[in-house]
């Protein structure tokens, strides 16, 4: 009530006030995104050092209902009847009252904030600007899914898939490589939260090859905006060919380790076989070799002693 009659009162002595007193917007619109933070402001004249008990800055968004926003009376705030859809998300900068600026400060901003907003000074005389916000919230997540509907001899049907959130309502778009528009076959489906956020889903069912690409547009028309995600059938060749090269490096590693475990073990074995021949010899050099033979065998391994060497020269009769 206050501030309609405070309002019909500005009307009233417009022209008066007006020529002793004004308020500028250096900004009168803003677009923000959904979620952010935004500082709206207006200005007015201040001469010399400000007097604060003498101030008062009301912010009120205009709809069917007034929304009041945010009330300076007289230099002290006033939260008792400020609407709820902006309790605890509003404040004013006070450090920049002394400036001639009222800095309005609106974190996480919804789309209920978007519409026009009424910025009232009163001081040393009264004056009021309207300001426009815009929110937006871009269609920047695209989810996207590829997958086989049905197979025939040569092509498969396919079905491609598109969802993402955002505001306001966008058309999507498909186009294949070469930009030739698929958008009637589509299926678009549109749903709103409780964030009033669009949730939208496009669904193209085609018969094409393989590694044929979609462009699959969320065309925002309302802020000329555009995102886009890229979808790729995918080739089957490709993916065999994948299959087969791990396959084929598989086996050739099996292959490999076992042909070096195969020569590691002959290897061994031989080297075990010497060692054993070795130690044979050592034996049979520490004994004493009183057989004598005319027959040299290959391979004899035997250490011929000096009594040996003696008996080769003695000549023995059998009677």
């Amino acid at each position: 009530m206050e501030n309609t009659l405070l309002l019909c009162i500005f009307m009233s002595h417009w022209h008066v006030l007006n020529a002793l007193f004004t308020v500028e917007v250096p900004q009168p619109h803003y677009t923000v995104e959904y979620g952010s933070n935004v500082t709206m402001e207006c200005r007015f004249r201040v001469n010399g050092q400000l007097k604060l008990q003498n101030l008062s800055v009301i912010w009120e968004k205009k709809e069917e209902h007034t929304e009041e926003v945010y009330k300076l009376h007289k230099g002290t705030e006033n939260f008792k009847t400020q609407h709820s859809n902006f309790r605890g998300r509003v404040k004013l900068l006070k450090d920049k009252l002394q400036l001639g600026q009222s800095m309005l400060q609106v974190t996480s901003v919804k789309l209920t904030d978007a519409g026009t907003y009424l910025c009232l000074i009163g001081y040393e005389g009264a004056d009021y600007k309207t300001i426009t916000l815009k929110v937006k919230a871009p269609y920047r997540n695209i989810t996207k899914r590829t997958v086989t509907v049905q197979r025939t001899a040569g092509h498969n049907e396919w079905e491609l898939t598109c969802q993402s959130k955002g505001y306001p309502k966008a058309e999507v778009i498909w186009q294949n490589g070469e930009l030739k528009d698929f958008s009637e076959k589509a299926n678009t489906s549109y749903e709103t939260g409780t964030d009033q956020l669009y949730s939208v889903t496009s669904t193209l069912k085609i018969n094409t090859s393989i590694n044929e690409t979609f462009h699959c547009i969320f065309w925002n028309k309302e802020l000329k905006e555009n995102t886009s995600t890229i979808l790729i059938i995918p080739g089957y060749t490709m993916d065999s060919q994948r299959i087969n090269n791990r396959h084929y490096f598989g086996t050739a590693v099996a292959v490999f380790a076992l042909f070096g475990s195969f020569l590691l073990f002959t290897l061994l074995v031989k080297k075990a076989r010497k060692e054993q021949d070795s130690v044979t010899c050592t034996n049979n050099a520490a004994v004493k070799v009183i057989k004598l033979s005319t027959d040299e065998e290959e391979g004899d391994c035997r250490v011929i002693s000096l009594e040996d060497e003696e008996l080769k020269n003695v000549r023995i009769e059998v009677t």
